[in-house]
């Protein structure tokens, strides 16, 4: 049965046969994230002479993973604990369709949601990350690792709780791919995860552990849900009274200009992007803010993550985070910020609120949205996966690592303008967001919110050409939780907002894959 998006308003059923034919079309990890601990991400060019037809009839043959496949596989693990096996996912650059001989009016085009216009608006996947890098403020290319430097035409992802299984099928496409194309780079990524002193004993997950990222912190933790299994177990297990995660299939998908039919072929942009992070230099800016405000370490750590390590959020309490003390089921997400309009919990800087303001923003004369549906629509549904090895626990920050670990980080949406970018640009990156405006000048110590104080990028004093302003690191901070804030002397080295590094990436677009399929002349899958 056909999919109609203007009228989807929010998750489906995935196990209505009525919808089989989308999500059999449709590939997975967009929907829900493919849930394996292991995976590697193979960024390939077609640019050996004459072999486009045999890379044409090699993405056709690709066993890519459906949206139904991989449902499908996890309800078997739950009712079986039967291991779903290996995972694939495929997604071309606009190089990579032009490669392909994909006409010019067939390469997706974002959803533009709120009709904006150029120049003002831009579409950002056919421009490509490396023409994005100036209003982004990344770091140029030139610094970017030398095989991100060079075009990527695809990226194909496989994913597998077998490490051994995975690294055989890696063997196998390398072999497949020697004489037709070339292999720019293999990032592979690990799951990490920690156990903490928490009394979450709804979450089946909570046996292995939460996963963190490299920083220590539980991520992945609030996402946009777009199935209606997973919302009714959010809403039963942490509420939906302040925060609603349900959102419309639009947020992340546009019919595939190149599928079978444009109500059943559906593709979503995949951003990627390769983040290091620098441990011991955000471990130590924690332990200096602690210092300088006279906080537990845990306490200045949460107010600029917004969340306490084990993912419980600032606003809702003080303290070093031990949601188990609380004697409350599992971790909420249940909250937003009409409680804490001067950022005296949680800083505005802090990086939930930045990223995720919860309709914080919306105001119908205001800057940023004006519309809750405006607002919303901006959100991204994360896919990361962490790299370079396990979490670092030592207690001594010198021997914490400052390279080689980070995020490879990954979104769906259905335009990067309005999502991924909006987010990075007009959010943590603006040095006005969320305030002066906010708080309607209440709290004269916020002059700037500043940089977002974990994801927040800053070049030198090159501003944004809308915002046309240098951000800076964030410099007000609550004197205790709940107090009033202050303007505590920390050494320029030890600001938050520095400390995650662009390394590389491209942006990506998922198709059909009754697309894939056809590009040889086969037929689609069943």
């Amino acid at each position: 049965m056909p999919l109609d998006l203007t009228t989807n308003s929010g998750p489906i059923d995935q196990d209505n046969p009525k919808i089989a034919d989308v999500l059999k079309d449709l590939q997975g990890n967009i929907l829900n994230g493919h849930g394996r601990d292991h995976a590697a991400h193979i960024f390939i060019a077609f640019d050996k002479p004459n072999q486009i037809e045999n890379v044409k009839k090699w993405i056709a043959r690709l066993d890519v993973t459906s949206a139904k496949a991989q449902l499908d596989g996890t309800e078997r693990y739950k009712r079986e604990k039967v291991d779903a096996g290996l995972f694939t996912h495929f997604a071309l650059s606009t190089s990579g369709y032009a490669r392909l001989g994909i006409p010019v009016n067939k390469i997706p085009t974002g959803a533009n949601p709120q009709k904006r216009t150029a120049p003002f608006y831009a579409n950002s996947f056919q421009e490509g990350m490396k023409n994005r890098a100036s209003v982004l403020l990344d770091p140029p290319t030139s610094n970017w690792e030398s095989e991100f430097q060079n075009s990527i035409d695809a990226v194909l992802l496989l994913a597998n709780d077998d490490p051994a299984e995975l690294i055989a099928q890696e063997i196998k496409i390398l072999e497949q791919l020697k004489d037709i194309a070339t292999v720019r780079t293999i990032e592979r990524g690990l799951t990490l995860r920690r156990k903490f002193d928490t009394a979450d004993t709804t979450n089946p997950s909570n046996e292995f552990g939460v996963v963190v990222e490299h920083f220590g912190y539980a991520d992945g933790v609030s996402q946009p849900i777009f199935l209606k299994k997973q919302y009714e177990r959010e809403k039963s297990l942490k509420g939906t009274r302040f925060w609603e995660p349900a959102a419309p299939l639009k947020l992340v998908l546009i019919p595939d200009p190149n599928g079978k039919t444009a109500d059943v072929s559906f593709g979503s942009f995949l951003v990627f992007r390769k983040l290091e992070q620098n441990v011991q230099g955000f471990k130590t800016a924690e332990a200096k803010l602690g210092e300088s405000l006279g906080l537990p370490r845990e306490l200045a750590g949460a107010m600029a993550v917004g969340r306490y390590e084990d993912g419980s959020p600032i606003v809702l309490q003080p303290g070093d985070g031990a949601w188990a003390n609380t004697n409350k089921p599992a971790i909420p997400n249940d909250f937003n910020y009409q409680g804490d309009k001067l950022g005296l919990t949680c800083p505005f800087h802090a990086h939930i609120r930045k990223s995720n303001p919860r309709l914080e923003s919306v105001k119908a004369d205001g800057p940023f949205a004006k519309s809750k549906e405006e607002e919303l629509g901006h959100r991204i549904a994360r896919r990361g996966i962490t790299y370079g090895g396990p979490l670092s626990s030592s207690d001594n920050l010198d021997d914490l690592p400052t390279n080689g670990v980070g995020l490879l980080f990954m979104c769906y949406q259905s335009d990067i303008w309005e999502q991924f970018e909006f987010i990075q640009r007009f959010w943590c990156n603006n040095p006005n967001f969320l305030e002066p405006g906010i708080s309607g000048g209440t709290n004269p110590n916020y002059d700037k919110t500043g940089l977002d104080a974990v994801i927040g990028q800053k070049l030198g004093e090159q501003a944004d050409p809308v915002i046309n302003e240098a951000p800076k690191p964030p410099k007000n901070w609550p004197s205790q939780w709940g107090k009033s804030t202050v303007r505590p002397e920390i050494p320029d080295e030890n600001q938050f907002g520095q400390f995650v590094t662009l390394k590389g990436g491209e942006y990506f677009f998922s198709p059909s894959i009754s697309f894939l399929k056809n590009l040889s002349g086969s037929s689609p899958s069943k």
